[in-house]
């Protein structure tokens, strides 16, 4: 990924760089910040529950499968990157555009 892109196109997966905000008022996706996607949760920074729960976010909001949603650098960071499926691109890339 180039700098300041939140997600890549990889053959059939897409590469999606996180920031997590857990303990939120309410679970939304906030926009793109910093090269990241921004994402609050409900859950709390416990026990793997606002992973959990970012994983439910995703799958919902890019319309995917919850579990084609994989976590796989950032486990007890707020910083994370997920693989997703293909599919998920033309959602992302509509939540770029938004400001």
């Amino acid at each position: 990924m180039k700098s300041g892109e939140f997600f890549s196109v990889r053959g059939s997966s897409v590469s999606l760089k996180v920031k997590a905000r857990p303990g939120a008022g309410k679970d939304a996706i906030l926009g793109v910040r910093g090269g990241e996607l921004v994402v609050a949760v409900r859950a709390v920074a416990e026990k793997g529950k606002a992973n959990e729960q970012l994983v439910r976010v995703l799958a919902a909001a890019l319309a995917v499968p919850r579990d084609s949603v994989r976590l796989k650098i950032g486990g007890s960071s707020s910083h994370k990157v997920f693989e997703l499926p293909k599919e998920a691109a033309a959602a992302l890339a509509k939540i770029e555009g938004t400001p």
